[in-house]
């Protein structure tokens, strides 16, 4: 059961209307933990990512409570050390009660803004005129407990649930994140039946987050990138740039070999990125237009939770408005679900159903859910 809802549900609504994609219910553990077990360290109740764009991407975080067991500012100093720990930028704390005016002064100092719900709800309508209740699918809790079911439900798509919920929000390299998720995705795509409103979701979701990476990866890219590039220069230079230099590439190929040759194999292919072909491709159509990438990561996400929400007609408007804000942003949602689905053939129902949804001359228009449940 998620607490807090009403406070998560503001913070997710702040999301959505500033262009953050959010991340409820965020676990964080501590990378360089040297235990057997990791333990968790903490939560985050909302965590807002800005994919890279036209500067590098950037996370938000919410801490919602409704009991006041300590005072405001120490409910701030909490979430500035939790800023840093995450390498947020910056931090919002919703309580039910005002703060006094010095707590709040102190607390901005640290980079964190202390709120009552009703001053928050105030800021959001400042912030944006989208800053309204059944804007954005993500905002319904009821979803996000219902997309928890495939713990229970589907135990083999729980690894990639997990990642997907957690520590790809928390990720802060582009690249290690992409080569994860990309790992993730071998290991499930068995799972998925696309039959599944939950399991349609779970695959939208894992579009989303490799536009995320993708998009941090293409600003990243871009800059050592030359329009006189042949294609031979172009993947020499990317086939590096994937395994952290070529040094790690190099690294990487030799541990390989290794193994297949442990196994008594012999593959003479060379060592890449599953599907490197056409990742190749995706990336070189990114270079047209680099800082656009990350815009299809929210309107991506929403039409994920629209597969187990009830029909919204402002959010499948407000979608739609997104997806036409640019001429790319639809594109590269096509382009990088159809790289994701290429992966495995046990994926590609999922695939063609985004694709159906995101080809629809409106998101309105589509083919709605059969189920909201699973």
């Amino acid at each position: 059961m998620i607490k807090d809802t009403l406070q998560k549900q503001k913070a997710i609504r702040y999301c959505v209307s500033t262009g953050l994609v959010p991340y409820p219910e965020v676990v964080v553990k501590y990378s360089a933990d040297v235990s057997e077990n990791v333990a968790d360290i903490s939560d985050i109740d909302v965590l807002g990512v800005k994919p890279a764009g036209e500067f590098s991407p950037k996370s938000v975080l919410f801490d919602c409570k409704t009991q006041a067991k300590i005072s405001a500012i120490n409910r701030a100093l909490w979430s500035a050390g939790l800023k840093h720990l995450v390498n947020a930028e910056e931090a919002f704390v919703i309580l039910n009660k005002a703060a006094p005016e010095g707590h709040r002064l102190a607390a901005n100092s640290i980079g964190v803004r202390l709120f009552s719900e009703k001053l928050f709800d105030n800021f959001g309508v400042s912030s944006s005129i989208n800053y309204i209740s059944g804007i954005s699918y993500l905002e319904d809790m009821s979803a996000w407990e219902e997309l928890l079911t495939i713990k229970d439900k589907s135990k083999g798509l729980t690894p990639l649930l997990t990642y997907l919920l957690n520590d790809a929000a928390l990720e802060r390299s582009s690249v290690e994140g992409f080569r994860t998720l990309l790992s993730r995705l071998k290991q499930t795509a068995g799972e998925f039946d696309v039959s599944k409103p939950t399991h349609r979701c779970l695959y939208a979701l894992a579009v989303t987050q490799a536009v995320i990476f993708l998009a941090g990866m293409t600003r990243e890219f871009h800059t050592v990138f030359d329009p006189e590039m042949d294609k031979s220069r172009f993947s020499s230079a990317l086939r590096y740039f994937s395994w952290g230099g070529r040094e790690g590439y190099n690294l990487r190929e030799k541990l390989h070999k290794a193994l297949q040759a442990n196994k008594g194999q012999t593959d003479s292919s060379a060592f890449e990125l599953p599907g490197w072909e056409r990742f190749v491709e995706l990336m070189r159509a990114f270079m047209d237009a680099p800082l656009l990438v990350g815009s299809a990561a929210l309107p991506l996400k929403d039409l994920g939770f629209r597969e187990i929400s009830q029909p919204s007609d402002l959010a499948d408007h407000r979608i739609e408005k997104e997806l036409q804000a640019n001429g790319r942003s639809r594109q590269f949602a096509l382009s990088v679900n159809k790289y994701i689905a290429s992966l495995s053939r046990m994926l590609n129902d999922s695939g063609m159903h985004l694709n159906a949804i995101l080809s629809s001359s409106s998101v309105a228009n589509s083919e709605p859910s059969e189920s909201p449940k699973s």
